[in-house]
């Protein structure tokens, strides 16, 4: 119980939540390159980052990038 304590002190200090924050921004904003260079939703790849930081950044790596109906042979 102790160390759930101290965790949660921990999380309500003024840098975890600045880290938190720079880290999330960070990967939203990798995630919404990467999502309009794969013609995808930046907006939808870009929120996933911010929400799950960099669990997110995978997933839109694996995402399979569109492709323009003239385009498929």
């Amino acid at each position: 119980m102790e160390l759930l304590e101290q965790l949660w002190a921990m999380s309500q200090t003024p840098s975890f939540t600045i880290a938190y924050l720079l880290v999330s921004s960070t990967c939203a904003a990798l995630c919404g390159v990467i999502a309009a260079r794969r013609k995808l939703s930046w907006t939808h790849w870009s929120s996933m980052g911010f929400g799950f930081g960099p669990f997110a950044l995978p997933f839109v790596l694996l995402a399979k990038p569109k492709v323009l109906e003239g385009a498929k042979s």
